[in-house]
């Protein structure tokens, strides 16, 4: 989404606002971020977006079960580019 103002990481949180809260997702894309990709939320791009899923999933499944939170990742994957 070249050309937008907004950060990767902010849209990212944007989509999984209404399922986990505004907070829980800025601070879930952080966790993810530097956990699996030692960087911070500001430095994430498109091209980090398979790992951040990987990541996000197992928090995801366990609040909304396995189904919904594929189907909300895979929804996300297809949305971002």
């Amino acid at each position: 989404m070249a050309g937008n103002s907004t950060s990767f990481s902010q849209q990212l949180a944007a989509r999984l606002a209404p399922y986990i809260g505004d907070f829980n997702a800025q601070m879930w894309i952080k966790s993810v971020a530097r956990r699996e990709l030692g960087l911070a939320p500001e430095d994430l791009t498109v091209k980090h977006l398979a790992p951040l899923i990987d990541g996000l999933r197992p928090f995801l499944q366990t609040l909304m079960g396995r189904t919904t939170a594929d189907n909300l990742l895979q929804q996300i994957r297809r949305e971002v580019h």
